[in-house]
């Protein structure tokens, strides 16, 4: 009772802080800037471990989600660093990529404990990923947000896609499967937590990246306002699912999903 109480008031204090980091962040990075992302971070970092203490849920899937909002917090203090160096930069992408790959990790070893018959990857699923990136490039390429000769980019870009798109097709795939099957009781809380956890950092994430290739036009108040409230959303629901994701029944008889 008391860690779900302590749960509840750091998703609120995060929400809370969020404002004053966007209130110190415009127009650029400050020290006071800083502080409040430190601590809006930290809070979604707390809402899952204190979300594990109260549901008691020490299961792989939760330990892994855990370890992915570390390196989110890592990510942000990377990147919101004081220094303009390079190396923060590449090293808080770094750090979010790691992210996403403990957010896929954790996906799929919640879907290997329900159903310990089904593939690593199916065919829709690659399918899916493919198509979304495959989509996305066309488009910033056509908009000419990015030139079809600037590799570097292109190929950074790709691989960022490529998981960024995965963590969202892998928490379809297993929230889809344990409505079907009806193996969880709280198929409503997982499509809030999971599913909608996951479009939100792809949002978010997606909304970064235009402002990256194009600040001239994407560069404002508001599209900066939408890319932080999404992100912090996002963590704050993932963190929240450990809740919702136990070790259930195993079905090993059933069809893949």
């Amino acid at each position: 009772m008391v860690y779900g109480v302590l749960c509840f008031i750091c998703a609120l204090a995060e929400i809370a802080a969020i404002p004053m980091f966007l209130r110190y962040y415009w127009p650029g990075r400050c020290k006071k800037s800083f502080m409040w992302k430190t601590l809006a971070s930290s809070l979604f970092v707390l809402v899952g471990v204190f979300a594990m203490k109260a549901s008691g849920n020490n299961t792989p899937y939760a330990k892994f989600i855990i370890i992915g909002l570390i390196f989110g917090l890592i990510g942000d203090l990377l990147l919101h660093s004081l220094s303009q160096k390079m190396v923060y930069l590449v090293s808080g992408v770094l750090a979010f990529l790691a992210g996403h790959i403990f957010y896929v990790v954790a996906i799929q070893k919640a879907i290997k404990t329900t159903y310990p018959d089904s593939a690593v990857f199916e065919w829709y699923e690659f399918l899916a990923i493919g198509l979304v990136v495959v989509i996305s490039l066309c488009y910033l390429i056509l908009r000419k947000y990015i030139k079809r000769d600037n590799i570097p980019i292109l190929v950074g870009l790709s691989g960022y896609l490529v998981f960024l798109t995965t963590m969202l097709v892998k928490a379809s795939r297993f929230v889809i499967g344990e409505w079907v099957y009806g193996t969880n009781d709280n198929v409503a809380a997982l499509f809030i937590t999971v599913i909608l956890g996951a479009i939100l950092f792809f949002t978010s994430d997606i909304t970064l990246g235009l402002i990256m290739l194009n600040k001239e036009r994407f560069e404002t108040r508001l599209m900066r306002i939408f890319n932080i409230a999404t992100y912090y959303i996002a963590q704050i629901l993932l963190g929240s699912s450990i809740f919702f994701v136990q070790s259930f029944e195993i079905f090993g008889k059933l069809e893949r999903i």
